[in-house]
């Protein structure tokens, strides 16, 4: 067993196979609190339902799940939301966008 596999175990097992965030049993990824972290310090790593963690990389406009180390393998999770970071148009009827259309041609 490689030692990433032998740390995802300890940490499922440490919660009970139960996602950090919801509660919900089954299938758990072990989620990086720092992006994109070769660290596996126990106390960074989270065990997520696929749901939560899906959730972790949503836009901020959907509600993105935030995940705060305490120690000791306890976490805070919050949800942040703010704008999106690109707004589009807002809808025009047909004789609008006929009217833009010929104005850049």
């Amino acid at each position: 067993m490689s030692e990433w596999k032998a740390i995802q175990s300890d940490v499922r097992t440490r919660v009970g196979w139960r996602c950090q965030a919801c509660g919900r049993r089954g299938r758990l990824d072990v989620h990086h609190v720092i992006k994109r972290s070769r660290d596996f310090d126990l106390d960074r790593l989270v065990a997520l339902c696929r749901a939560c963690h899906d959730q972790t990389d949503a836009p901020l406009a959907a509600g993105r799940l935030i995940v705060t180390p305490l120690r000791d393998g306890r976490f805070t999770f919050d949800v942040a939301h703010g704008q999106a970071k690109y707004r589009w148009p807002e809808t025009q009827s047909c004789n609008d966008q006929l009217t833009a259309r010929r104005v850049r041609e």
